[in-house]
């Protein structure tokens, strides 16, 4: 057999055109060169002895060799069978090293597989499960995790994928029936991804796996019970195909011919679900992303990763599949600790609100992920299951109480419904399931009461009812629960809308489905208990603007709010009436009542004149109104004012601060800004600024910057506005509030506005690292550019030149993803503070981990350091930082070497024991970078007078560093003498260069020196 090299087409991996070489694939390409250049030109027998002799020499070898197989297997179909029998037979590991790398290659580099490599990776994996390959099971985990429900990335490649992996399944049976765990997942995984398959064209692919799940579940039920019960939410999705109907029918009814063991469907149900089967159900690199997503992300920031997360792997109507999975996933796997759950990260309830929300009009798929959200509520034992699996279902129906009651009614009426209609003859136990979960909630204080949730003013009567009826424990002075919810005579409609088993059934067109699920009909989702108060919500999320009080209840059907969009403000409900007239909410309305009548006029006529435009002259006489009678309107009466101006100017503030077409903000007759330019004179004024503040987040970023830009004289007034605000107890937290609200709204004007930003508040954001994030967080290359630019002409600082100061900014700086931790780098490189504030921090980095900010060090220290204590510094720095003290330090030498030989030498002359042998290390890991002796012969060889008289007075350092001893000393060195005869710009140290990072600290021993004849002839 000969190995050749293959040219650029066998590649492993698909790259974008930025995109550089795998390093996996660099390696795999590296080995099989060295194979081809062991085998070329031998006959296969030869080839055979010379590969079986080179394997055995070293375990480096034997595995570059099953590398090289490896490549040519996955990149040359046509030799493929070869090179795997030659692998059989000269193997020393039992394929260990093989195993290893096709996992890691299905696991982390799957998606960006060729199609023939993916295709001739199937080929190995079928050859490797045939052989009896130990590990191949391993491979098959893998492959079995990269096929999603849905259509995340899928094609006719992933279909391939799905069957193949099935066909080696089931031509190798027995071989599977002796790995349960595998039965399992395989069976788990094919339950999943059924649903997906539902295009007549996969009709053959869905009845091979249905085929293939029926027969494990009927021969392997015993082994399977660990999966636990989301095996039975997976057979839920699938009851309606007649072979699961079948079998659906012998579980309830005749279970113990399945198991013996097995007495009914609720044993199942009792048993909780492995982490390791939830987590197999989501691609790795969207578990990556999840994981982030609930660990790193802020709440408030979270909208930009949101989206990018819904067009990557969300964006059509078949991805939707996976919803019900990624609840699961969240639920079951992401478990964050106190720390996460305490901070501001983005909570686990928001994110499954949001996911909720992306199935708008998708019954089935919000069914299934409702019913994947409650699924451990059903059968919940406090001694076995974990409270983090409920935890986020309670918080997102409480949470949402007050801004989006629709979503908590809808939530807590399927819930109630799915007591009675999830499978007949469990009715009471799933009830006493989701009893003890309400109880252990309570009893850890995930909430303190349920009576928030289940006595909501928002809810309608019917609904209080049913929940009422369902859960009567709750009610000291209730009755005994009656068997039908709604017995009051004003609610009877309500009896005709909750499903039960025969009611599904009948509209199923089949009385024989065995279980039930709940789904949202049109006529379920108008039972929502949603008020007409709360459908201007879901008309705002749906784009329908013009439904209002009059709407019915299925207006609900439009789905509900994206937690992404939820604004911090409650939502005003009153609106325009007919004739002009304002029609309140009824508590709004009441305290408007409680206000002096000649204020109430002086109010509701701000609302809207007849041309519907607010005219600042009414904000005059509300400010002047305030200014007369502020102590008799009080904290409750200045509330009630301020909701009312916030309204009336909504759409002025949402036109943004600086729109296109207005020209002088300064001189403009819009109502905002007339009141910004108010109340920088007044100070009534300024107080209604901060109670409208209390409605419209944008006021404190539209003073700020109307102060900014054009009454920069008052700018005391805004540190005025925040002292007054209750929300924010400091400037710099109200000023970096607002900066947020600014770049989420108005992007170019928070950049346009740095500068003065920075030049204002120089102190209070001196070391801020909350600005910082925010700024590279949302900048883009545009802005990035132009801040540059104005950091370089010292327009402003954003860094400064105070070394802690710096320090803090970077160490923050390092838990940054990788794009803003090289925009830090490159706004800290545009400033150019000098490098001896900036290496201290870089010896706090950790050379495995911190590689973004490695790689930002290395080019600021492109820039010379200015005195003494930037070089004192970068020798100084550990040995881990060795490559980068050469870099850096050969840089700065090879420019300007009498400046730096007067600084060294200095150094070393006041350097002590502690820092003197790091020092000497650096410096002659330095000696093959630098060009010829000018080091040592600048200054007048102030750097050898050093290096020499510290020798002499040591003899440790003299033979530890024997090569800058000689050096400095002009002797010749053997390692460098033929470097030095070739020419004067060679390296004076050796020819031979070695890697940065490789760093020496042992003592080198002393060799003799051997005389040859060539050194005694007279050439």
């Amino acid at each position: 057999m000969s190995e050749t090299r293959r040219g650029t087409t066998a590649c492993l991996f698909s790259y974008g055109q930025l995109e550089s070489k795998d390093e996996t694939e660099e390696w795999l390409e590296k080995c099989h060169r060295t194979l081809g250049s062991i085998t070329n030109n031998l006959r296969e027998k030869e080839v055979y002895n010379q590969l079986s002799e080179k394997v055995s020499h070293s375990p480096q070898q034997h595995e570059e060799i099953t590398l090289a197989l490896l490549y040519s297997i996955l990149t040359d179909p046509n030799s493929a069978s070869k090179s795997y029998h030659t692998l059989l037979l000269i193997t020393r590991d039992s394929m260990a090293q093989l195993v290893n790398m096709c996992e890691r290659i299905v696991m982390e580099k799957m998606t960006k597989l060729q199609d023939t490599t993916r295709l001739q990776l199937l080929w190995l994996t079928r050859e490797m499960v045939g052989s009896g390959v130990a590990g191949a099971d391993r491979v098959c985990f893998a492959l079995l995790k990269h096929l999603p429900a849905g259509n995340i990335g899928t094609g006719d490649a992933w279909v391939y994928v799905a069957e193949s992996l099935l066909n080696i399944l089931l031509d190798h049976q027995e071989w599977l029936e002796g790995l349960p765990a595998l039965v399992d997942s395989a069976v788990f995984t094919y339950l999943s991804i059924l649903p997906s398959h539902s295009a007549q064209s996969l009709a053959s692919l869905r009845q091979q796996e249905t085929n293939f799940c029926v027969s494990m579940l009927r021969a392997k039920l015993t082994d399977m019970q660990p999966i636990g019960r989301d095996l039975l939410r997976l057979l839920q999705g699938v009851a309606r195909i007649p072979e699961f109907t079948e079998f659906w029918r012998d579980l309830l009814q005749q279970p113990q011919t399945l198991s013996p063991q097995l007495t009914d469907v609720h044993q199942v149900l009792s048993r909780r679900t492995s982490r390791r089967f939830i987590a197999g159900r989501v691609l790795p690199e969207v578990e990556i992303k999840l994981n982030f997503l609930l660990s790193k992300v802020k709440f408030g920031q979270h909208k930009c990763y949101q989206e990018w997360f819904q067009k990557k792997y969300l964006s059509t109507p078949e991805s939707l599949l996976i919803v019900p999975e990624l609840v699961r996933f969240v639920c079951c796997v992401i478990h964050p600790p106190n720390e996460i759950l305490q901070s501001d990260i983005v909570p686990r309830w928001a994110f499954i609100g949001w996911l909720l929300s992306l199935c708008q009009g998708k019954h089935a798929v919000l069914a299934n992920a409702k019913l994947a959200l409650f699924y451990d509520w059903l059968a919940y034992n406090p001694e076995l299951d974990n409270i983090m699996n409920i935890e986020p279902g309670i918080l997102l129906m409480t949470n949402s109480l007050r801004q989006h009651p629709q979503l908590s009614a809808m939530l807590i009426d399927f819930l109630c419904r799915l007591i009675t209609t999830f499978s007949p003859g469990l009715e009471e136990r799933v009830r006493e399931g989701v009893l003890a979960a309400f109880r252990d909630i309570l009893s850890k204080e995930v909430i303190l009461s349920v009576e928030p949730l289940f006595e909501s003013s928002r809810f309608d009567d019917g609904l209080r009812q049913l929940i009422r009826s369902t859960f009567p424990e709750f009610y000291p002075q209730a009755p005994a629960p009656q068997p039908e919810p709604g017995p009051h005579p004003s609610v009877p409609e309500d009896n005709d809308v909750i499903i039960t088993s025969s009611d599904k059934g009948a509209e199923g067109g089949s009385t024989e489905k065995p279980v039930v699920i709940v789904s949202d009909e049109e006529e379920e989702e108008e039972r929502q208990g949603v008020q007409g108060e709360d459908l201007e919500i879901i008309g705002a999320f749906s784009g329908d603007e013009e439904g209002k009080e009059g709407e019915p209840h299925g207006g609900s059907s439009q789905g509900f709010v994206a937690i992404a969009e939820i604004s911090p403000e409650p939502v005003e409900e009153g609106v325009e009436g007919v004739d002009g007239e304002v029609e309140m909410g009824g508590e709004e309305e009441d305290r408007l009542c409680l206000l002096p009548e000649s204020i109430r006029e002086t109010l509701l006529s701000l609302l809207l004149d007849n041309e519907g435009v607010v005219q600042p002259a009414i904000l005059d006489e509300v400010v002047q109104m305030i200014r007369e009678k502020r102590s008799v309107l009080g904290e409750e009466g200045m509330s009630v004012v301020g909701g009312l101006v916030a309204r009336a100017l909504e759409q002025d503030f949402a036109t943004g601060f600086r729109p296109e077409d207005t020209l002088s903000l300064r001189e403009s007759e819009r109502p905002s800004m007339a009141l910004c330019k108010c109340a920088s004179e007044d100070e009534s004024a300024l107080a209604l600024l901060v109670s409208l503040s209390d409605h419209e987040p944008s006021t404190g970023y539209f003073l700020l910057m109307f102060l900014l830009h054009h009454y920069r004289d008052q700018l005391s007034k805004y540190k005025d506005f925040t002292s007054q605000c209750a929300i924010h107890p400091t400037l710099i937290s109200a000023l970096v509030a607002d900066l947020k609200e600014c770049v989420e709204k108005e992007s170019s004007l928070f950049f346009d506005s740095l500068p003065l930003i920075y030049k204002e508040f120089a102190v209070e954001l001196k070391h801020c690292e909350e600005l910082l994030s925010v700024i590279v967080a949302n900048i883009d290359p545009a802005h990035l550019q132009i801040l540059m630019q104005q950091l370089m002409v010292r327009d402003f600082a954003i860094f400064g030149n105070d070394k802690a100061g710096i320090e803090h900014l970077i160490e923050s700086s390092l838990g940054l993803d990788s794009f803003e931790q090289f925009c830090v780098w490159q706004l800290l490189c545009a400033e150019g503070p000098d490098a001896s504030l900036v290496i201290p921090a870089i010896g706090k980095f950790d050379a495995q981990e911190h590689h973004e900010a490695l790689s930002g060090a290395i080019l600021f220290l492109r820039a010379e350091a200015s005195g003494l204590l930037g070089v004192s510094e970068l020798f100084s720095l550990p040995l881990r930082h060795s490559g980068l003290v050469t870099a850096a330090g050969s840089r700065w030498i090879n420019a300007k070497p009498s400046k730096y030989a007067k600084y060294l030498s200095h150094f070393l002359d006041k350097s002590g024991k502690d820092t003197l042998s790091l020092t000497l290390t650096h410096l002659q890991n330095l000696l093959q970078y630098l060009k010829g002796n000018a080091l040592f012969e600048a200054a007048d060889g102030a750097v050898a007078k050093a290096l020499c008289k510290l020798f002499s007075a040591d003899k440790y350092y003299r033979e530890r560093f024997d090569k800058l001893f000689k050096v400095a000393s002009g002797l010749p060195d053997s390692s460098s003498a033929k470097s030095q005869e070739e020419g004067s710009g060679a390296p004076s140290a050796g020819a031979g260069k070695r890697p940065l990072q490789t760093v020496s600290t042992k003592p080198t021993a002393k060799k003799r020196r051997v005389i040859n004849k060539e050194d005694l002839s007279d050439n």
